[in-house]
């Protein structure tokens, strides 16, 4: 009788277990979610080390992008602390992404500089900048926001006023997610770790 009875709770045991499996809700995407996602724009750039660029190369990482400048006072060196914390809560899957960080002030952010200062945030964030002739498509491409403030003058010479958006691309090179300024490191890196999960 005993050990009819611990079948019997077993048996129980394992229906609960199903249900709850079963009826558990599905990951719910912290970002906004492009649906259908589709490729996303081309980037072809140069580094600092005059070597090309080009998103497709990325193919197989996600890629974390984000359009703003050196000189910028507060969002843009806020979102790359971000984005290195979001790393952080990746631990050994954090090498399976790559932030690039894309200019909006190319008259004073050379590819030198543009990389010198992605490098502070870390060493492997990758600055890229171009002509106006190069950048302008590409802003364009991504909907990017930007105008140069010239009655806001700071220490650092004039402000540039622009969107404040992380796209995430995924390993097939479509474009899914987006963020806002301010979205917290570890739901990024919580949706990241779902499609590296998935």
């Amino acid at each position: 009788m005993p050990q009819k009875s611990f079948w019997i709770g077993l048996g129980v045991l394992a229906v609960i277990v199903i249900a709850l499996l079963t009826l558990s809700p599905p990951y719910q995407i912290r970002g906004s979610v492009i649906e259908p996602s589709y490729p996303a724009p081309e980037v072809e750039l140069s580094d600092s080390q005059g070597q090309a660029f080009s998103l497709k190369d990325q193919r197989g990482k996600i890629v974390l992008m984000f359009f703003g400048y050196s000189s910028c006072p507060d969002v843009c060196p806020t979102t790359l602390a971000d984005l290195k914390q979001t790393r952080a809560y990746l631990e050994e899957d954090a090498d399976a992404t790559q932030v690039v960080f894309i200019t909006l002030d190319p008259d004073r952010d050379t590819p030198e500089k543009i990389q010198a200062y992605t490098s502070l945030f870390a060493p492997d964030f990758l600055g890229l900048s171009g002509s106006m002739e190069d950048l302008e498509p590409i802003w364009k491409a991504y909907g990017v926001f930007r105008e140069i403030d010239e009655e806001t003058i700071t220490a650092a010479g004039y402000l540039v006023s622009h969107s404040a958006r992380i796209y995430l691309i995924d390993q097939e090179g479509s474009l899914r997610i987006t963020y806002t300024f301010g979205t917290p490191p570890e739901d990024i890196a919580k949706d990241i770790q779902y499609l590296l999960d998935s």
